[in-house]
């Protein structure tokens, strides 16, 4: 495995150099913006339980470190920096999954790691239906709109409101991501830095949620 290997995937890079995306390289800065506002509210908030603060915490910092990632792949644009910005995002998804099915929809700790197990199936089959690139997105998405169905069926508006609103965030800048390579000839710098925009919104939103029980 050649860690240095140049990888091209996105509109905006015509080369191997580095710095080659300048506009998908600075709006990674959105992320860390939404990382300051999450730890300014986290400084704020008096948590009722320990378990509670901890996650929070982690959230937050995935958010910057996922930041960072991003930073770092649309630097360098090969295979190890591709590593530093995909696994955190994977992390994140599979512990809001657990958090969500855990205290949003009040479930016990081995059902809670059970929709890991399934999430991580239907996710490994699924990305053998032609959507490799976008398969954990799509189950990230899925399971948002589920348990945001639940969490209505259950009686927590505000959960539900949020997982919504979170979701259709989620969808449109997902649709910027699958856009950005066939707006090159239209737009030389595509559309990826939109889905950085975006995705920074819907993190905050995401963690606000856990932190607050409700968007505010």
């Amino acid at each position: 495995m050649n860690l240095s290997q140049s990888i091209d995937i996105y509109c905006e890079r015509v080369s191997s150099e580095v710095f080659s995306e300048p506009i998908n390289f600075f709006t990674n800065l959105a992320f860390w913006v939404a990382f300051f506002l999450l730890l300014k509210k986290y400084n704020k908030k008096n948590y009722e339980h320990l378990n509670l603060r901890i996650y929070s915490s982690i959230l937050i910092f995935l958010v910057f470190i996922i930041g960072t990632g991003s930073f770092l792949f649309h630097l360098f644009g090969n295979l190890w920096s591709l590593i530093a910005d995909t696994v955190p995002i994977l992390i994140f998804i599979i512990l809001y999954l657990y958090l969500a099915v855990r205290f949003y929809l009040e479930q016990t700790q081995v059902i809670s790691f059970f929709s890991i197990f399934l999430f991580l199936f239907l996710n490994y089959s699924l990305s053998y239906s032609g959507v490799e690139e976008v398969s954990s997105y799509l189950m990230a998405l899925f399971s948002m709109l589920i348990i945001a169905c639940v969490a209505y069926r259950k009686n927590k508006r505000d959960i539900s409101y949020g997982l919504f609103l979170t979701s259709l965030i989620f969808m449109v800048s997902l649709g910027f991501r699958q856009l950005d390579l066939f707006t090159c000839a239209q737009f030389s710098h595509g559309t990826h830095w939109i889905w950085h925009i975006l995705n920074s919104i819907l993190l905050y939103t995401l963690v606000i949620l856990f932190i607050e029980r409700k968007i505010r």
